[in-house]
């Protein structure tokens, strides 16, 4: 026989975690990862949920001769920010669940 008492309990669970979840959410919407490339001569920065925020270029760049270098300090930069505000997601989320890191990364909760 299933016990509804459990099932009521599991559920108040699930909607803390779900709530701690949506906090999280929102600290990673403000948290912001600046990360420079080339020396500084490229700068992103990004929120915590991965969301650029802001690109800023050495004027020096701008030249028609240093395209390529600059398109690939951009892929650079951005690439990183990503990752690092991946790092910083799922540590928020490991947080809010209570899940180890590796563990937050499934069951759809963000």
């Amino acid at each position: 026989m299933f016990n509804f008492g459990n099932l009521a309990e599991l559920m108040k669970q699930f909607q803390t975690i779900r709530e701690n979840v949506d906090k999280a959410k929102e600290e990673l919407k403000r948290e912001n990862i600046v990360v420079e490339v080339g020396g500084g001569m490229v700068k992103v920065t990004a929120n915590g949920m991965g969301e650029i925020l802001d690109i800023e270029i050495d004027k020096s760049l701008l030249k028609e001769e240093e395209y390529q270098v600059l398109k690939e300090l951009i892929v650079s930069a951005v690439n990183e920010a990503f990752e690092r505000s991946k790092e910083v997601m799922t540590q928020k989320i490991s947080e809010a669940t209570g899940l180890p890191v590796n563990m937050s990364k499934f069951g759809g909760l963000f």
